[in-house]
């Protein structure tokens, strides 16, 4: 089984990537992720999980049903 980068995912593949950076705080890792489409703008910011990446996609799909 190949392992796919969230980013690369359905309907976040439709995005570009405009700013991540990683940091640490108090010794966890955590995520700033930044992605575009459209001129339109999607961010979150927080521990580097799954849950990021679900509220990522929630916001582009949200964007998607407003066209």
């Amino acid at each position: 089984m190949s392992y796919k980068p969230k980013w690369q995912m359905k309907p976040l593949d439709e995005w570009s990537i405009c700013g991540m950076n990683h940091y640490h705080i108090d010794g966890e890792k955590r995520l700033f992720v930044s992605m575009v489409k459209d001129g339109r703008c999607i961010t979150e910011e927080g521990k580097d999980d799954k849950y990021l990446w679900n509220r990522l996609w929630n916001k582009a799909v949200e964007i998607s049903n407003e066209e």
